[in-house]
């Protein structure tokens, strides 16, 4: 089956093709496993982007390179064409991955404001990595648990007033990984009043911000929302293709920010051993940027079915289980403690069926019992692998310890 003549529904096999989510995580579970785990796409990206790989491939020559203003403009203009917003392109600068900008502000930016280690605010459940990077740094991380996650996350304000007494930096991701909230404008407006009279930097990692459900709730950047913020340079926007073209391995992400923060950036960048862009991340990224629009268009059509089939799967045969019916991403969040009273249930699950999911103990410990998974790949072995999952987890004779 085909959308807009663009094909998703092929397999794409990435075994021996030193893929972490398959030739790392999957392989214990056997060259049968299923991996609906790691945020990374199984379809081919778009033709245009794979034209430039090839193209910039045909050179034969791979030497250092450098981000110019190409590369700023189809960036800004991406933000500005998708979502609205008209970022400055010289307000750029690039990042290989949001996580070391986030690493940039807590080892170094915060430190040599402040003259002391950074204090962090997080929502939880979160993405760990970003938390990760700022333990490494010495920081303190206090976190705010999101209500109600497997239904429609909502945001403790008061929790999150009381959190950002002092802080230094506030960790926002819009849409939300893992519950797929995308945050109204009224929530982010709420955001902004909180963080304002602090004075602490907010960064907002919006790299699932092209995965929206037609028709549903729009996405808005805290930069466009909160002018008087941004002027400050007190907004750190961050933007990626890696997500939205399965070109995360390529390594390229725009954090759009203004004022002071820019020099701070690149010095801090320097600081982190942080260089050259990979060879094949510029000219990925501008031909993503500039020619595969319609491209997205159409994954965007093929995920809200995906989730959808998903989801009435889940309803049928984990009747016990709330699943999450996200606004944006590519992926659901599964509150299945009705089955799944410890994180050795889930895992035993993926033993027994040879599907690996996400256990929700990553994204925090208040979410043993949830899972997560990736819906962007082909339908039928999306649902076959679902149900394959679906069925070991409900199982009373499932195995927790093989």
């Amino acid at each position: 089956m085909t959308t807009d003549g663009f094909d998703f529904r092929t397999p794409v096999d990435r075994w021996d093709t030193h893929s972490a989510k398959w030739d790392l995580l999957a392989a214990p579970y056997g060259r049968d496993a299923v991996a609906l785990s790691v945020a990374d796409m199984e379809f081919r990206t778009a033709p245009a982007v794979i034209e430039a790989v090839e193209n910039a491939a045909k050179l034969g020559t791979y030497g250092y390179t450098e981000v110019f203003d190409d590369f700023r403009r189809a960036a800004a203009d991406w933000q500005r064409r998708r979502h609205g917003w008209n970022p400055d392109p010289d307000d750029l600068v690039f990042f290989p991955r949001i996580v070391q900008c986030v690493a940039a502000l807590a080892n170094f930016i915060i430190p040599d404001r402040t003259g002391r280690r950074a204090r962090v605010v997080s929502f939880t459940p979160a993405y760990h990595p970003l938390l990760e990077v700022c333990e490494r740094a010495g920081a303190s991380i206090e976190l705010v648990e999101l209500l109600d996650t497997a239904s429609k996350a909502r945001i403790d304000f008061d929790a999150l007033e009381s959190a950002m007494t002092g802080a230094d930096l506030l960790l926002l991701t819009n849409p939300h990984n893992p519950s797929g909230r995308v945050w109204s404008r009224q929530e982010l407006e709420r955001i902004a009043a909180i963080t304002r009279p602090g004075g602490a930097l907010v960064l907002s990692d919006d790299i699932h911000a092209d995965f929206t459900r037609p028709g549903g709730a729009p996405y808005t950047p805290l930069a466009d929302l909160a002018p008087d913020l941004w002027e400050a340079g007190r907004i750190l926007q961050c933007a990626s293709p890696g997500k939205t073209f399965t070109i995360a391995g390529l390594e390229a992400s725009a954090v759009f920010a203004h004022g002071r923060i820019i020099d701070e950036l690149e010095n801090a960048k320097r600081r982190l051993g942080l260089h050259n862009p990979n060879y094949f991340a510029i000219p990925a990224a501008i031909a993503a940027w500039k020619h595969a629009e319609r491209w997205v268009d159409a994954l965007n059509e093929t995920i809200t079915e995906n989730i959808r089939a998903a989801r009435a799967l889940l309803a049928l045969e984990l009747p016990e289980a709330r699943v999450a019916d996200p606004e944006g991403t590519y992926l659901l969040w599964v509150d299945a403690r009705a089955y799944a009273p410890s994180a050795a249930r889930i895992e035993g699950a993926c033993r027994a069926s040879r599907v690996l999911v996400t256990p929700g103990g990553e994204f925090g410990e208040a979410f043993e019992g949830f899972f997560r998974i990736n819906t962007a790949m082909p339908l039928d072995p999306l649902l076959e692998a679902l149900r394959r999952f679906s069925r070991a987890l409900a199982s009373p004779s499932t195995d927790l310890i093989n």
